[in-house]
């Protein structure tokens, strides 16, 4: 039993697991893989009303700001989100599903249901 908890990467998982995600991670990566589809989907218009731009995750954050000022998120919390190295909030979960118009699930299931 020690020698197992020694040779253990801290993670759970042992040493030649490399291609194998802990369910933390697989989470993390699904959530991250969705909302870059949905952000690299979006468009916003800009504050003359003419022209169209890329959905930015500063838009993004104040967007969620002021329409869900209960859920707090930042710029640099999205971030995090995008590159695998945060697990959002069921709060934030809802929050954007209701900004992209997607279900909740659509973050959290293996099918890209939309």
């Amino acid at each position: 039993m020690v020698a197992e908890l020694e040779s253990s990467n801290g993670d759970g998982r042992q040493p030649g697991d490399e291609d194998e995600l802990s369910p933390r991670q697989a989470a993390a990566a699904l959530f991250s893989s969705r909302l870059s589809d949905l952000i690299s989907e979006s468009m916003v218009s800009t504050e003359d009303g003419g022209a169209t731009r890329s959905l930015t995750l500063y838009s993004l954050a104040q967007h969620l700001e002021l329409t869900y000022p209960d859920v707090p998120i930042s710029q640099s919390g999205l971030y995090r989100l995008i590159h695998g190295d945060a697990i959002p909030r069921l709060d934030l979960i809802i929050a954007l599903a209701r900004v992209f118009d997607v279900p909740p699930e659509y973050f959290v299931t293996g099918e890209p249901n939309r």
